[in-house]
């Protein structure tokens, strides 16, 4: 098995539980997925939904019972991709698996928009499973570390101690609510404010040349006296360090006045002892440059006792996976006497990984050679979890620009565009070179408005994507409607809003038909309801007074073609007013219907030949309507010695006649509504054929029989 598999890798979390929500509606699936999950590591456990409105509610009722959900899409009633929006509402961050046999450029573009947390296509054998979950352990302790990171925080706001951030030019970035009362100042009044602001004028001197530079070797720790806002005077306890990116930390705390906690301790091992992060001394006099101290901190950085410590050199924290680039980096380091900072892989004591910032710095004796080594360490591993994090985050909006079958944009607050993919190119009309970058988001779209746009902007929710439609200019002049997912993005302090734009003109257009088809349908209800009952009732009624003037054997017949034809009356209006809804497909003999048909249709002297031999998915009853009008059409101006085959064709069936045929010039308004060469006809049975035809979703086309007459072929499949 593969070293990264979850039965092989620790995690961040030690033995933490790692509770699962698996929602699919298939309850064997489901109950197997359970199965390899909990197999794949001890540390998973899983409750499986296949109800995905009672997984939604277990969610929200439960809010903190799962880590982590991984879904199915297409289950009723409600798709993973509603679920997961469903979930970001209440969730935003809560780790979101779409584990899928539906798998799509469609469906993935969807889910990134929606704020998935990865994508996985369901496939064949165990791997799949073991590969779910390293996934949803990844997902996890990105998951973990981040919420880590929060509490991180959020004990650097509660602290006692003031602690603030300065940039590289000593300007005030951040301070927490202590240090901003200790100075006597708010919060927001420090902002932007330069150390100097905190010094009195004779001390500047004194960081500028003492201070400042001690602290780029590493650390510098000390007492100084502080002017406050009101102009009393703080002394105070102050930390300074850099970090890599030049910026400055400062703590500050009021100065010990218990004697007694020094007794027995030099100013600086006190300091040492009590500093926030792991420190050790190194002897470079003696072999190997063992540890000759270490804090409090570093005992708990690492797991080990001080006592398990001295006398070893450090190397003692590495183990398989630290990177030999950076060990060699810190040993050229050490050799020339020089500072470094490098970030490493090492282990604690129970082998657990961790990221580690390790600074080193020389401390020199008054000859100017080296008498130690301090060394400064950091657990860097929520950073580097968050770094991660962000680096998939870019590979997938990546992916997205290279692969998305749909248009995406990007736009800054103010509605310029800033980048676009290649399909946005090729959809619009315009060549690579053609700049649309730099173009406002309205000089592209005509219903955006800008004077609400910007507001609309500004309110949306970071990270949750808002779905509405619009229009395209293309670069010929012509539009396109478009649906637009919009999501706002915060990259590095700034707002960026990536818009997957899709083209939705065929299915405009299909809604355009419908509605025209629907018209259309609507009278053709009102013919059928109307102009065909009428007859049918004084038919009923002529009927009835005959029965009462003679009897004959051919009333009962002529009784049960009218039952016949309301009940062909009554099916044909629900396929006007209730379209396919309206219909119970099944498998069908055509030629059983056709010898029924035969039998219910006046056809005189004329013959019957069925050559059709297949069964196809359909109405029985519309099946019967449409074959009757058809041999009735062929009858009618066929005579009454026309022969009518009907037969199969490689993907339907036919229905033919050995007649005079139909003029090639009058095919195509045969099936409008009125059209009828006979005397005698309605003008509505072929129209009514091509209702059933559409109804099933069939194609029919006319063609000239063998024999000089009309050939009606249908196309099922």
């Amino acid at each position: 098995m593969d070293p990264e598999t979850p039965s092989r890798r620790p995690f961040l979390s030690g033995t933490k539980t790692i509770d699962i929500l698996h929602v699919d509606d298939d309850p064997d699936f489901a109950s197997l997925v359970s199965t390899f999950l909990e197999r794949a590591h001890d540390s998973i456990s899983v409750r499986t939904e296949t109800d995905p409105a009672e997984a939604l509610s277990l969610i929200r009722t439960e809010p903190t019972a799962f880590d982590c959900v991984v879904s199915d899409y297409d289950m009723p009633g409600m798709t993973g991709i509603y679920l997961l929006e469903r979930v970001r509402e209440d969730r935003p961050d809560l780790p979101f698996i779409l584990f899928t046999g539906k798998g799509s450029e469609e469906v993935a573009s969807e889910a990134i928009a929606a704020g998935v947390t990865d994508y996985l296509q369901k496939g064949g054998g165990r791997d799949q499973y073991d590969l779910l979950a390293n996934r949803a352990q990844n997902a996890v302790e990105r998951y973990w570390a981040d919420t880590y990171l929060d509490r991180g925080i959020e004990a650097i706001e509660t602290a006692q101690d003031g602690i603030s951030i300065l940039d590289e030019d000593g300007y005030v970035e951040y301070i927490n609510a202590a240090g901003a009362e200790m100075l006597g100042y708010d919060r927001e009044e420090t902002l932007g404010l330069h150390w100097e602001t905190f010094y009195d004028d004779e001390r500047v001197g004194e960081v500028y040349d003492e201070l400042l530079p001690k602290a780029r070797t590493g650390r510098w720790k000390g007492t100084t006296s502080f002017i406050r806002k009101d102009g009393t005077e703080l002394v105070a306890e102050h930390g300074l360090s850099y970090t890599d990116d030049g910026s400055l930390i400062c703590t500050l705390s009021n100065p010990r006045r218990d004697a007694d906690a020094a007794v027995g301790q030099s100013v600086k091992e006190q300091a040492m002892d009590e500093a926030p992060i792991g420190i050790v001394l190194t002897d470079p006099a003696h072999d190997d440059n063992p540890i000759i101290y270490a804090n409090d901190a570093f005992e708990e950085l690492t797991g080990y006792d001080k006592n398990e410590v001295i006398g070893r050199n450090c190397r003692f924290l590495q183990g398989e996976r630290t990177s030999e680039d950076a060990v060699s980096k810190l040993r050229t380091a050490i050799d020339a006497a020089e500072p470094t900072t490098v970030e490493l892989r090492n282990y604690r004591a129970d082998g657990t990984p961790f990221w580690n910032r390790v600074r080193v710095a020389p401390v020199f004796d008054d000859a100017g050679s080296p008498e130690a080594f301090v060394g400064f360490q950091d657990d860097v591993t929520q950073s580097k979890a968050r770094a991660e994090k962000l680096s998939k985050h870019s590979a997938y909006l990546e992916a997205l620009f290279e692969f998305s079958p749909d248009m995406v944009a990007v736009h800054d607050a103010d509605g310029v565009i800033r980048n676009v993919n290649e399909r946005f190119h090729e959809t619009l009309g315009y060549e690579k070179a053609d700049a649309l970058v730099g173009k406002t988001v309205w000089d592209l779209d005509p219903t955006v408005d800008p004077e609400h746009a910007e507001p609309f902007w500004e309110n949306l929710e970071p990270n949750t994507p808002r779905r509405f439609e619009g229009e395209l200019n293309r670069r010929d002049g012509t539009t396109i409607p478009i649906e637009i997912s919009l999501i706002r993005l915060d990259v590095d302090g700034t707002d960026l809003f990536l818009a997957i734009d899709r083209d939705i003109s065929a299915q405009k257009r299909r809604e355009d038909t419908l509605v025209e088809r629907n018209e259309q349908l609507d009278r053709f209800a009102d013919v059928v309801s109307h102009d065909l009952r009428n007859p049918l009732a004084v038919a009923r009624g002529r009927l009835d007074l005959l029965r009462e003037e003679c009897d004959s054997d051919h009333i009962d017949d002529i009784a049960a073609a009218h039952d016949r034809m309301d009940a062909l009356v009554e099916d044909l209006r629900a396929i006007a007013r209730d379209g396919d809804e309206a219909m119970n497909i099944e498998p069908v003999a055509v030629a059983a219907v056709a010898a029924e048909c035969w039998t219910t249709v006046p056809t005189g002297r004329a013959t019957l030949e069925v050559r059709a031999t297949k069964t196809i998915d359909a109405d029985v009853e519309q099946l019967r309507q449409l074959l009757e009008n058809l041999v009735r059409n062929a009858v009618e101006h066929g005579g009454d010695a026309v022969t009518v085959t009907i037969g199969d064709t490689p993907d339907g069936f036919y229905v033919e006649d050995d007649g005079p045929g139909i003029p090639e010039n009058d095919r195509d308004t045969v099936f409008e509504r009125g059209y009828s060469t006979s005397a005698d006809g309605t003008g509505l049975g072929l129209s009514i054929v091509e209702q059933v035809v559409d109804a099933h979703g069939w194609e029919i086309s006319i063609t000239s029989a063998e024999g000089g007459g009309t050939r009606f072929e249908i196309v099922t499949s």
